[in-house]
């Protein structure tokens, strides 16, 4: 394999990484909660008084924030869920 096509074929792969732990967590996380529907009223009664397009600002930043927070607890998980692997089975040997 030459150098530039390894170099496509890692990013490809991070890439996918990346994909699958978005895929994850929107399949594993609810959007239906209490807490989402008094958030989702509160951004009703905003709407009344401020621009639709501020709004969608503040909405579009609160969503990445979230996605990025979620991202990073899958991950720190998936870190602590193979440290104790690894643990267990030095203990066991």
């Amino acid at each position: 394999m030459k150098r530039h096509n390894a170099g496509k074929v890692l990013s490809q792969k991070k890439q996918k990484v990346s994909h699958l732990v978005t895929q994850r967590l929107d399949e594993s996380l609810p959007l239906n909660t209490p807490d989402w529907n008094k958030v989702e009223q509160l951004l009703m009664q905003l709407t009344e008084f401020a621009p639709t397009e501020l709004i969608n600002e503040l909405v579009d930043s609160v969503a990445v924030w979230g996605d990025d927070q979620a991202r990073r607890g899958y991950l720190l998980g998936q870190e602590d869920l193979v440290s104790e692997m690894k643990s267990r089975s030095r203990s066991a040997a």
